[in-house]
C-alpha cells in the first residue's frame, strides 16, 4: 500500500486485457510493460428504469520483470487482477501547445487469473511483484 502522511493511493482491478501487450525499453536498460484491462460497472437507468452495463477502459503499466511477465504470459482477452497505485503524466503537445495528462496505473503486483496451459512446464510464479519505480518519459 502506498502511502504518504494520511493518504492512501491504492487501485484493485480486475478485468480483461482489450489488445496484445505493448514493451518499450529505454537505453538505462529498464522496461515498461503497457496493456489496457477492461473493467465493467452499471450505467444509468433508461426511461424504462433497466440499467445498461458500461465499460471502462484503464492504461496499466508493469516495469521490468514483472512487465517482462505480463508480455510473456498475457494476450488480448486475457483475465488479471492489478494492484497498483494511481499516476498522471502531465505533458505540453508539442504541436499545438496544449496541456496534455494520462491517467493510469503502476501496477506492483498482476496476477493471472486465466488457467496456465497443460503444456506450459515452466516454473512460473502466478503473481509477481514490481522491482523498481520509474516514470515513463512519454
Amino acid at each position: 500500500m502506498r502511502q504518504v502522511r494520511g493518504t492512501v493511493n491504492t487501485v484493485e482491478l480486475i478485468g480483461w486485457l482489450g489488445d496484445t501487450p505493448e514493451m518499450r525499453s529505454f537505453p538505462s536498460g529498464s522496461s515498461v510493460c503497457l496493456f489496457n484491462v477492461a473493467t465493467r460497472h452499471l450505467g444509468a437507468r433508461s426511461e424504462n428504469g433497466e440499467r445498461s452495463i458500461e465499460t471502462d477502459w484503464t492504461l496499466i503499466e508493469a516495469w521490468n520483470k514483472l512487465g517482462e511477465q505480463c508480455m510473456r504470459y498475457l494476450h488480448k482477452g486475457s483475465r488479471v487482477r492489478i494492484v497498483g497505485s494511481l499516476r498522471t503524466h502531465s505533458w505540453s503537445d508539442r504541436e499545438t501547445g496544449l496541456h496534455r495528462h494520462r491517467t493510469f496505473v503502476r501496477a506492483d503486483e498482476v496476477l493471472f487469473l486465466d488457467s496456465r496451459p497443460e503444456t506450459d512446464d515452466t516454473d512460473q510464479d502466478v503473481a509477481e511483484t514490481a522491482d523498481e519505480t520509474e516514470d515513463v518519459p512519454f
